[in-house]
């Protein structure tokens, strides 16, 4: 009696976990909404990243997207000047319509005094500075960027400063936010409903579903140029005309 009790029990959990594993498999369609932890504001035009597909999508005016998945991906949500954060669905069916809240990047810097002295700098024989691209509260103080090996001889104190301090990490950290972000930028101009609508004349609700199609496809780089992107776009159109006519 003992023994069948316990073939029951391991049945049901086998069966338990043959059934949790299913899910994981299912395609699901997501609506979630993006907000700004400041003041609850919509983020507009952020992007929802699905790594394991090379694609996704981005929200509109109103900070509304949907997107289709398998309920075991990770979404990345990404905006200009706001940190990234990740969506996970833990439930299934999935709820009908997750809100995700962004927290603003923001940068602390110690307080400064701003002076100029022209002659004293003459007098020295100095060039005239070049300006950085790093914004100066982004700017590390140690080194602007990774420091060679021979720097642990040279400078000691910054080399050590750069790969051991919270601070210089933090900085280093938003820089890739940053950078991130504006290859995001770049890459929307161009991988976007509209575009996809001009250069194939599909009508809103084909069009929607050939940008999911492209979304779960791209293989291009979000640093890609305009050719290339309506180039891949084109590319995929007729290969999804040839799928919807099989």
């Amino acid at each position: 009696m003992q023994l069948k009790a316990f073939i029951l029990v391991l049945f049901l959990f086998w069966a338990n976990f043959t059934f949790a594993q299913s899910i994981d498999l299912y395609v699901v369609n997501i609506r979630g909404m993006v907000t700004s932890a400041d003041g609850g504001e919509p983020v507009a035009y952020a992007h929802i990243i699905n790594p394991r597909a090379h694609g996704g999508t981005t929200t509109n005016a109103d900070g509304m997207f949907s997107i289709q998945m398998l309920t075991e991906d990770t979404l990345t949500i990404r905006a200009l000047g706001f940190v990234d954060e990740k969506l996970i669905i833990e439930e299934f069916p999935p709820k009908k319509l997750y809100k995700i809240v962004l927290k603003p990047v923001r940068i602390l810097i110690d307080e400064v005094t701003v002076t100029k002295d022209l002659e004293m700098r003459r007098r020295l024989g100095l060039p005239d500075p070049e300006p950085l691209n790093i914004p100066t509260e982004l700017r590390g103080d140690a080194f602007n960027e990774r420091p060679p090996w021979f720097a642990a001889f040279l400078s000691p104190i910054s080399f050590v400063q750069y790969h051991t301090s919270k601070r210089e990490k933090e900085k280093r950290e938003v820089r890739k936010i940053i950078k991130n972000n504006e290859e995001w930028l770049t890459f929307s101009n161009y991988h976007n409903l509209d575009n996809i609508k001009r250069l194939t004349g599909l009508d809103d609700n084909e069009a929607d579903k050939f940008m999911m199609y492209c979304n779960l496809n791209n293989k291009l780089p979000y640093f890609a140029g305009q050719i290339e992107i309506e180039f891949q776009i084109m590319d995929f159109y007729f290969k999804y005309k040839k799928l919807q006519a099989e």
